[in-house]
């Protein structure tokens, strides 16, 4: 059945005027007579029963009105759940620690994103465990990982790599003399966190246990201490100043891994993603 013979028939109901449900309808008169003639004919009934300036419903008119109604509503919830499935299809699922949004991350993924590689994105954060799963899943379409991960069905590349350097609110200070110092830990990981770090930090407890690189970087301003940051984002403090390099301390060099599920049905669309470097700190 044509649904535009419900939707007439419902505004005709509605309005009890067949010249005030064509302007409603944007039709003419006319189309809004044939159309309820077609629907009668249709259903084999009388739906209207028609005298000068009175319309009313007929008895078999009344019936119809709630299955119309809820044949016009069953059909456009499927219209919807059509659409939302369609954009479900377009969507790009991307999840991160929240260090890695705060170290650029985004912006890699909006230049990728302007070059209309992909029409929609959704972003999470969440820790590695949390992402391995909802790869699993299938909540989740690609994950960034500090360490990669040992599940047999996640395939995981290298992407890039980043510095951490060890940075003080005191000027001049030596590696032995940084040990005494507050601790300030920003965890970029589990098994990758503590390697390379000077083991007379490891000794100590941290004043402020933290994921986060702007919270870890605004303890450090205002309280003081030492703390192994990213070298780009605790590179304007430098410059201005508020921080020093500690001397002795060494650079760590740490990986970041693109994980996504075997099977992933845009896996070819990673190639244009993965030829443009993440490179922290660069500006495009």
């Amino acid at each position: 059945m044509d649904t535009d013979l419900l939707r007439t028939f419902i505004e005709v109901s509605k309005t009890r005027h067949f010249g005030r449900a064509a302007e409603n309808l944007y039709l003419t008169q006319s189309a809004v007579s044939f159309r309820i003639r077609q629907l009668e004919q249709q259903l084999g009934v009388t739906l209207f029963a028609r005298h000068r300036n009175n319309i009313q419903l007929t008895a078999a008119g009344q019936h119809l009105i709630p299955y119309a109604e809820s044949i016009l509503l069953t059909l456009g919830r499927a219209k919807l759940e059509l659409a939302r499935d369609q954009a479900q299809q377009q969507l790009l699922a991307v999840g991160a620690p929240l260090f890695c949004w705060e170290m650029g991350l985004q912006a890699w993924l909006d230049h990728w994103f302007a070059q209309g590689s992909q029409p929609a994105l959704r972003l999470e954060t969440a820790n590695r465990e949390q992402l391995c799963r909802q790869l699993l899943e299938r909540t989740l379409d690609l994950a960034i990982l500090a360490e990669p991960s040992k599940i047999d069905e996640v395939t995981v590349r290298p992407l890039a790599e980043y510095q951490l350097t060890l940075v003080s609110r005191t000027p001049q200070l030596n590696l032995e003399q940084a040990a005494s110092q507050p601790l300030i830990w920003l965890e970029c990981g589990q098994q990758s966190t503590q390697q390379g770090i000077p083991s007379e930090l490891l000794q100590r407890s941290p004043t402020l246990h933290t994921a986060s690189v702007s919270q870890a970087l605004q303890h450090l301003l205002a309280h003081g201490g030492i703390a192994y940051l990213p070298r780009h984002l605790a590179s304007p403090a430098l410059k201005q100043g508020q921080l020093h390099l500690v001397d002795g301390a060494p650079t760590l060099i740490r990986p970041l891994y693109l994980a996504y599920r075997h099977g992933f049905d845009q896996e070819e669309r990673l190639g244009n993603l993965l030829a443009a470097p993440l490179i922290f700190g660069a500006r495009r």
